[in-house]
């Protein structure tokens, strides 16, 4: 259909390898033709491990078209230490009753886990047959499509099984609510294992007919110039970066010479995946204004893999909407109050817009009856894209539903028609009758000059013995005089702005703090391992 389109897969060295829509097809075929050889078919499972985009698109593909059900996942690079991603992929591989794993040949080798025979791994580039001999599945709407594990289930892996109509309504709302056409340039550097990247930033644009291009993350990570370059040169036009990708990035910009790009052709640049930082969006809009980025193109938006990927998004003609709210009030009753100019003690929340077309919002209590506007209440959505459920655990499915309403796990509120989040359920702390998100708490530490981001982060735990919720800090720090120093600062800080007083503080380095593929901090495993002893670094005031 758009035989002239292509995919480019960016080298770190900005080099970058090209692919057409026909090109693609037949190397999927090809892959789909070694796959039917070896015996598999319609309604088999299989785990795509693999660690390069432009290995993940053909085999994804050669799946799709041939009904064989793929779930995407991190690859582990080694079995022989403690390694999140092995974890996960063994407790998938039993999840999903022994499937193949499809590998890339670097770690064809080195794979020796105990829980995954050898039979069963599958060397990429051992999946090449004739592509006039692949056999096209028969394909209905309400055929499982492919099973995408949320980024943050390690320890109980989830698998949220997607049709192939949840995918196409969600893809055709998101086409519809950016406007996206044919002419878009795609830039993209979030994993394919991650819904955005995976639905957002490439299923999307094939069926929009969108030239897309790939950055690996890990290049990212090293390099956020390279992300920059590939906009600039290439005029993009649809990109992304949560906040995770927004603090990378201003933090290289302030300590680079500046660069003669210009991002003037971006028209979105969508911020989701996480609860989104007001002061680390507007500190990376400063910082690309001299690029010449619209701030109009910064484009909030709320979605889960639960809902395939997109729930709400904003007016994409709009700046990004930022209200002030009343932090006592929010905290207590839970009521959204708009703040008057010049009030200090403010959350400041981003305006996360309208339901998409296929999709339905309600905010409700415990009870899960509904809650008047302007309330804080549990996020419920329902609609043509959302999960039946999740694939062979029939308790979490019928748990995360109330009648034809998901349970999303997040908290927030409607005001005037529009959705704001105020955080996640499993992040309140309950604090002298008083609800505190640990995201609002990072950012009230973060006003202070000594802290910077990602080295501060908060949760809380019940204390059995005292019978009460109690504030951890962690920092990324040494054990020293100045510590203790920033420590009683933090407490005065916190004992001044909002009447609380953290008393336990934790040490750790960079590489305690555990995030999700897209970048979100996962809170409660560094609450786990405080609980466990992990953490032997402590200050207590």
């Amino acid at each position: 259909m758009f035989p002239k389109k292509r995919i480019g897969f960016v080298r770190s060295n900005n080099a970058i390898k090209f692919i057409t829509f026909p090109e693609l097809e037949v190397a999927a075929l090809s892959m789909l033709a070694a796959m039917q050889e070896r015996g598999w078919k319609k309604g088999d499972l299989v785990i795509l491990a693999l660690e390069k985009s432009e290995e993940i698109i053909p085999a994804l593909w050669a799946c799709l078209i041939g009904g064989i059900i793929p779930a995407l996942l991190q690859p582990p690079l080694s079995f022989t230490e403690y390694n999140p991603a092995a974890e996960k992929t063994e407790k998938v591989f039993h999840l999903l009753r022994r499937p193949h794993v499809i590998l890339s040949h670097e770690h064809a080798g080195n794979w020796n886990s105990s829980h995954i025979p050898a039979e069963l791994l599958v060397d990429i580039t051992g999946l090449q047959g004739d592509e006039k001999l692949a056999s096209r599945a028969e394909l209905s709407n309400a055929d499982l499509a492919l099973i995408q594990f949320s980024s943050g289930s390690t320890g109980d892996p989830k698998g949220v099984m997607l049709t192939h109509q949840n995918i196409l309504i969600n893809v055709m709302d998101i086409i519809s609510g950016i406007a996206l056409e044919p002419t878009d340039v795609a830039v993209n550097w979030m994993p394919l294992y991650h819904d955005m990247g995976l639905i957002g930033f490439h299923i999307t644009p094939v069926l929009a007919g969108v030239t897309q291009y790939f950055i690996d993350p890990v290049d990212f990570i090293k390099s956020p110039s390279l992300w920059l370059d590939v906009m600039s040169n290439r005029k993009c036009t649809i990109t992304a970066c949560p906040n995770f990708g927004q603090m990378l990035v201003t933090r290289y910009l302030g300590r680079k010479p500046a660069q003669a790009w210009d991002l003037s052709t971006v028209r979105i640049l969508f911020n989701g995946a996480e609860p989104i930082s007001v002061s680390t969006m507007r500190a990376f809009l400063n910082h690309l204004e001299k690029y010449r980025l619209n701030p109009v193109a910064m484009f909030p938006a709320y979605g889960l893999a639960e809902a395939t990927l997109a729930v709400t998004f904003p007016d994409r003609l709009q700046r990004a909407e930022v209200k002030a709210f009343r932090r006592e009030e929010l905290a207590g009753p839970g009521m959204a109050i708009e703040a008057a100019e010049g009030e200090s003690n403010i959350v400041e929340l981003v305006n996360l817009g309208q339901c998409l077309d296929h999709c339905a919002m309600l905010v409700a209590d415990d009870q899960y009856e509904p809650l008047s506007n302007g309330t804080v209440g549990n996020i419920l959505v329902k609609g043509d894209s959302i999960t039946r459920g999740y694939y062979g655990n029939t308790d979490a499915s019928c748990s995360a539903f109330s009648q034809e309403w998901l349970l999303t796990g997040d908290l927030g509120f409607i005001y005037d028609g529009d959705l704001y989040i105020t955080g996640r359920s499993k992040d309140i702390i309950f604090i002298n009758g008083m609800n505190y998100y640990a995201n609002d708490l990072e950012t009230i530490a973060l006003k202070m000059d000594q802290l910077a981001s990602g080295k501060i982060v908060i949760s809380g735990y019940f204390n059995e013995p005292e019978g009460r919720d109690t504030l951890l800090v962690f920092l990324v720090a040494a054990d020293n005089t100045p510590t203790r120093v920033l420590c009683q600062q933090i407490r005065n800080h916190f004992s001044t702005a909002i009447g609380l007083n953290p008393e336990t503080f934790i040490l750790v380095r960079s590489g305690d703090i555990p995030r999700t593929s897209s970048g979100k901090i996962q809170r409660y495993k560094m609450t786990e391992r405080f609980k466990k002893g992990d953490f032997p670094n402590m200050i207590h005031l």
